[in-house]
């Protein structure tokens, strides 16, 4: 390569940083942080995105040590966040659809009862930085009663897409199940609340019409969802412990349509 050509290539990563600081792009990871989107860096703070269909929440609820995201229609990035537990989750950045603590998003079907959610899918991507420690999991909450405030008391049903080795689920795996054409292992525990999480065996950094209704089926066949709950709300994010600057939603939907046919 000759020096013409290596100042050549100088000047357009001068030009690409320039133009990453101007559209809203996070040089280190690539990732769009929305043309303005709105950042977001109280403890329990969120904004409303995709017209208000979902909320993007920063939900540091585990750490003092700062984090932030950036939201735009269909995601969002963290960043900054340097998080450095070692025995727990310092946040869960994530998207919500439904009801939390009092905030429902715009026309949600939210809470509905847990036996009319046939058909409950969603199609999630993410990007993950190369070091830290995290998961990437939906949260499903269930409540006796038709809740919109405080914490769901029934149930926390999580799906875990991806995972780094030190972390680990609530509770002991139980089982493993197929599901959206898959394997997953079942973990039961409980702290203050009854968990069953769902991890999958294949680690996956996307999912398109994923059939979140069939984990909620196997849930009740093994008695710890019932029927006449409520499912108060969907979120899909993160639990970082080390680290987490860089974790981003790419995009993220969920629906209640037709269902997906069980194998």
């Amino acid at each position: 390569m000759n020096g013409r050509k290596r100042a050549t290539s100088g000047l357009m990563v001068a030009i690409a940083a320039v133009l990453a600081m101007v559209v809203g792009v996070n040089p280190a990871f690539g990732t769009p942080r929305g043309d303005g989107g709105t950042r977001v860096c109280g403890k329990t703070e969120s904004t409303p995105v995709a017209g208000g269909r979902y909320e993007a929440q920063n939900n540091l609820w585990g750490a003092d040590t700062p984090q932030c995201i950036t939201a735009f229609d269909t995601g969002f990035v963290v960043d900054p966040a340097d998080h450095r537990n070692e025995d727990g989750p310092a946040s869960y950045p994530s998207m919500v659809w439904g009801c939390n603590y009092g905030n429902c998003t715009k026309d949600t079907p939210f809470p509905k009862k847990v036996s009319e959610l046939a058909g409950l899918r969603s199609s999630w991507t993410v990007e993950v930085p190369p070091t830290g420690d995290y998961n990437v999991s939906y949260d499903l909450w269930m409540d006796p009663t038709p809740r919109r405030t405080g914490r769901p008391t029934g149930l926390e049903l999580m799906v875990w897409l991806k995972n780094t080795p030190r972390v680990q689920p609530i509770g002991e795996k139980k089982a493993e199940v197929e599901i959206g054409g898959t394997t997953w292992d079942v973990w039961l525990g409980s702290i203050d609340l009854p968990t069953i999480s769902y991890v999958r065996q294949e680690p996956t950094l996307s999912v398109t019409d994923l059939p979140l209704d069939q984990f909620v089926a196997d849930a009740q066949r093994r008695g710890v969802a019932k029927p006449e709950w409520w499912m108060t709300s969907v979120q899909a994010g993160f639990e970082p412990w080390i680290g987490g600057r860089g974790l981003a939603t790419r995009s993220f939907s969920a629906d209640i349509g037709t269902p997906v046919p069980a194998p």
